[in-house]
């Protein structure tokens, strides 16, 4: 069960969560745009004329929130970065802090392989929650620009980008979650390369206790399906699930016909998740060839939808 040693962040600081992978080399970059600042006038000046438009109720909810948030977090241009590593159970090991603080035009940096090492912490998959102090003046303290993940192993390299986000993520009392759904629909099963879905149970409450329970459907061209369940998500965890894990090994014939490939249909109920989607060698070794997140781009929908 998670235990943080502290608060690990406060309800305006941006934060993300991302794993990392035993015996591949994983970087954090991050580079601050140099027009950041943390008052954007003209933003302010919109919201204040757009609440004076409403009744003072409405005017107090919009206008409070963001003008406690913006004096909490400062009014520094500089930006700080912490990071929290837990495992992928969800349980709370260490927290680093950057020793410096990062003006607008910087860049940030990090090799999480050898912070893990100082740390003293063993070789082992971990999840790691990224917190910046403040973010973009805007309805979710999203960042300024976006997190670049990098893979590194002996024969490739894997990266994806994302962003951080100070919105209410499976906290009940702030935001109720309908439910999650995820669709890759670039499978493949083949005996060289096995897809996989990694899917994290994030929440912005440190004291999140849900566990999450998806269900995914294995679709190829012609319509048919196969079901599984993916296993439980402990809260503030992560677990990744190749299609043979979920499907079994009869997923090679059944994707056979259609060159190994096909589409996969992922569902929870009540719960928001973060997606990543990941292609590795189909080897004991399991090398980590690609990873994405978030699929799909809204175009890739169009033949999964006419199923």
């Amino acid at each position: 069960m998670t235990r943080f040693s502290s608060t690990p962040w406060r309800p305006h600081e941006p934060r993300f969560m991302f794993p990392t992978f035993a015996g591949v080399e994983s970087r954090m970059g991050f580079s601050i745009p140099a027009w950041y600042r943390p008052v954007d006038i003209r933003y302010l000046r919109s919201l204040i004329a757009g609440s004076l438009r409403k009744n003072f109720r409405e005017t107090v909810k919009d206008l409070v929130p963001e003008l406690a948030s913006l004096v909490a977090s400062g009014f520094s241009k500089k930006l700080r970065f912490k990071l929290h590593i837990l495992s992928r159970q969800g349980d709370y090991r260490a927290t680093y802090e950057f020793p410096e603080n990062y003006a607008p035009g910087a860049t940030v940096e990090i090799e999480l392989s050898r912070l893990f090492a100082t740390l003293k912490l063993p070789q082992d998959d971990y999840l790691v929650i990224a917190v910046m102090s403040r973010g973009r003046m805007d309805g979710f303290r999203s960042s300024p620009a976006s997190y670049s993940m990098t893979y590194v192993d002996q024969d490739n390299v894997a990266i994806y980008r994302t962003g951080a986000f100070a919105r209410p993520l499976n906290e009940g009392r702030l935001k109720a979650h309908v439910g999650f759904t995820g669709i890759n629909p670039k499978i493949i099963a083949t005996s060289d390369i096995v897809s996989s879905l990694l899917l994290i149970n994030h929440s912005s409450d440190p004291e999140y206790a849900h566990a999450a329970r998806p269900t995914s459907r294995l679709i190829r061209e012609d319509g048919e399906e196969l079901e599984a369940d993916f296993g439980e998500i402990p809260p503030l965890g992560a677990r990744e699930m190749s299609v043979v894990d979920m499907f079994g090994s009869c997923v090679f014939d059944f994707l056979k016909p259609f060159g190994g490939r096909g589409s996969t249909v992922t569902t929870c109920t009540g719960v928001t998740l973060a997606s990543l989607h990941l292609q590795r060698t189909n080897d004991n070794r399991r090398t980590l060839l690609g990873i994405e997140h978030s699929r799909p781009a809204h175009m890739n929908l169009a033949g999964i939808l006419q199923h």
